[in-house]
């Protein structure tokens, strides 16, 4: 009779071992789920295109150079400068027009163009948003440009790229995209990624 008991016992502290392996197997699952879902949740992806329709609302800009010429910056558009074996960087190109005044009449001249400029992206706690630094003229490039007139174009391209990449927000996140990140309040542990067909931010 005491051995049958004995190992009726046996079976139920081996069920309850079971049952509590089974619990604690369950809980590490969950755990290591919520954590993947965790991480993956504090990564939000803004695409290139996103990123062109915010920046677009700026443009046209006119600007006046070597004080007689007037330019026009239009259509602005994101892509990712991915070179091997430098920093990544965030690259805009905008075509341009400049008009020429004739010397024989009022009437004026259109050369047309493009120029690109980059910079690095960074977040500014103070109005949270994504701004570009280190913001450098990239590339120039307008058919039948006289050569006396390539450093003014090159001057006032570099003071916009100075001002509308770096003097102004590139992205404003919204209230969700924060929570989302989970940003702590100076911003301090969000990572950018430039890869090729988006931007990705991180908050770790």
């Amino acid at each position: 009779m005491r051995g049958v008991l004995s190992l009726t016992n046996r079976s139920r502290l081996l069920s309850i071992r079971r049952s509590n392996f089974a619990c604690v197997a369950t809980l590490v699952a969950l755990a290591v789920l919520s954590g993947c879902a965790l991480f993956s949740f504090r990564e939000i992806s803004l695409s290139y295109l996103e990123l062109n329709e915010r920046l677009s609302t700026r443009f046209p800009v006119e600007r006046n150079m070597a004080g007689f010429l007037n330019i026009t910056f239009m259509r602005p558009r994101v892509a990712p400068v991915l070179a091997p074996g430098a920093q990544p960087r965030l690259a805009v190109t905008l075509d341009l027009d400049l008009k020429l005044p004739s010397m024989l009449n009022n009437t004026q001249r259109s050369l047309l163009g493009s120029l690109t400029l980059s910079g690095i992206p960074t977040y500014d706690a103070t109005n949270k948003s994504i701004h570009v630094v280190d913001a450098r003229l990239d590339r120039v490039r307008v058919d039948h440009m006289p050569d006396a007139l390539s450093d003014a174009l090159a001057k006032t391209a570099t003071q916009l790229a100075k001002e509308y990449l770096e003097g102004k927000p590139l992205y404003t996140l919204s209230p969700d995209q924060r929570d989302r990140l989970r940003l702590r309040p100076d911003g301090s542990g969000l990572r950018f990624e430039i890869l090729s067909d988006r931007l990705l931010l991180a908050h770790r």
